[in-house]
């Protein structure tokens, strides 16, 4: 399982799309880091749509959005991450990704497994407990609008299961450059992953 160094929750929260950057598209921890990575954190929804993730000048840059309670049906808290493909980076600044990349989901699943980490032992105990199961799932997009439009879904199938399915958009060579290469997914929040396994415990 790939390692979240952060030791706090915002820190966690605040840096969990430049964790997708290197965790889906399959990079060593040490190729992408402060010294080559830009991560905007954008507080107005249009600023971000129209936002595109690129790699310039030896920089990586990408796009993060925490959307508000009254823009999504979701019941906990999702980020939105727009990141650049491996193909993007290699042929920018001559890194070399570790293999194919990564499921969307592979976020979700670190999102629980960094909270479940993160709890006090009394909720930690009370959710595996709990023993729940959790189906990952993921749609593919094929424009940014459907992207756009589209929820991060959670469904509870019974007391015990749930699944948790992320939208996601990924781009090759298009006609147009500006929207070549891309890589746009809706996941779980190191917060929203929190507020799931507290919520369990009560159960």
């Amino acid at each position: 399982m790939s390692k979240i160094e952060a030791s706090t929750l915002e820190e966690a929260r605040t840096n969990w799309c430049i964790y997708a950057q290197r965790i889906i598209e399959n990079y060593h921890r040490d190729a992408i880091n402060s010294n080559n990575f830009v991560n905007t954190i954008y507080t107005r929804l249009d600023k971000f749509l129209e936002s595109k993730p690129t790699v310039e000048n030896g920089k990586i840059y990408t796009s993060t959005y925490f959307p508000s309670v009254n823009e999504v049906n979701a019941d906990y808290e999702q980020i939105w991450c727009k990141i650049n493909t491996a193909h993007r980076i290699d042929a920018a600044i001559g890194f070399r990704s570790l293999g194919e990349h990564q499921s969307n989901s592979k976020m979700n699943e670190l999102a629980l497994n960094w909270a479940y980490n993160y709890v006090d032992d009394h909720i930690k105990n009370a959710y595996q407990a709990a023993d729940i199961t959790i189906d990952y799932r993921e749609s593919q997009k094929l424009t940014g609008l459907d992207w756009s439009r589209a929820e991060l879904v959670w469904q509870k199938i019974n007391n015990k299961s749930y699944s948790l399915e992320t939208p996601y958009l990924r781009t090759g060579n298009l006609l147009l450059e500006a929207l070549s290469y891309k890589h746009y997914c809706k996941i779980l929040s190191p917060k929203g992953a929190v507020d799931f396994i507290e919520e369990i415990s009560k159960m």
